[in-house]
């Protein structure tokens, strides 16, 4: 939705929207191909078959419980991806990506598995603007010893955030063309320039 100046809001129609508009991010990563590829241009790494993207999956452990609800939840053999749009930055983003985190090791144990089954897991969060204000492209977490910084606790838990924003200063060409197609809607690759087609498919026949 779109907040105009008398703070009404109105909805866009369907062919407005651009993938970062939650709607349409949900709608183009249900491509099972456009949904790997982005996750193997941002961490560097190659997913085999993923399991076809589970859009706005809900965890909730029991009925009081305060849930969430995920964009893009994502596994494939040996790791969960949860990849959320985030086009505003609010106070809470840190603790909201801890509580993501949190619900999918629920959602995993929920299941019978033992604690040595759980998978490892990314929660990314892809920001338009700058979740930290320390201008870097990308923020990435781990667990790591405060005393010996070298020493990793190997829990399997990897939290990144990428920052749109400051795509111009990021090294790897493909991040950089993917952040700065987030920041200006407009392709730079053949990867990008297949995300936009299909936006602007399913714009054209939602």
């Amino acid at each position: 939705m779109e907040k105009i100046e008398n703070k009404i809001y109105r909805i866009k129609p369907v062919e407005e929207l651009k993938f970062t508009d939650d709607f349409m991010f949900c709608r183009v990563m249900q491509n099972p191909d456009l949904c790997k590829g982005v996750i193997e241009r941002l961490l560097g790494i190659k997913v085999d078959k993923i399991e076809y993207p589970e859009l706005q999956k809900e965890i909730r452990p029991y009925y009081s419980a305060h849930g969430v609800r995920m964009d893009v939840y994502v596994k494939d053999s040996d790791r969960i991806f949860d990849i959320e749009m985030q086009t505003s930055v609010p106070d809470d983003l840190p603790r909201r990506m801890r509580y993501y985190q949190s619900m999918i090791d629920i959602d995993t144990l929920m299941k019978g598995s033992e604690y040595e089954t759980l998978k490892e897991s990314y929660v990314i969060f892809l920001c338009t603007k700058d979740p930290f204000g320390v201008g870097l492209p990308v923020y990435s977490f781990s667990t790591v010893c405060k005393e010996k910084k070298d020493f990793a606790l190997n829990d399997g838990i990897n939290k990144l955030f990428f920052n749109a924003s400051a795509f111009a200063s990021e090294k790897n060409l493909e991040i950089k063309g993917f952040l700065g197609y987030l920041c200006s809607g407009k392709p730079s690759d053949t990867f990008t320039e297949d995300i936009e087609q299909r936006v602007e498919r399913l714009g054209a026949t939602i």
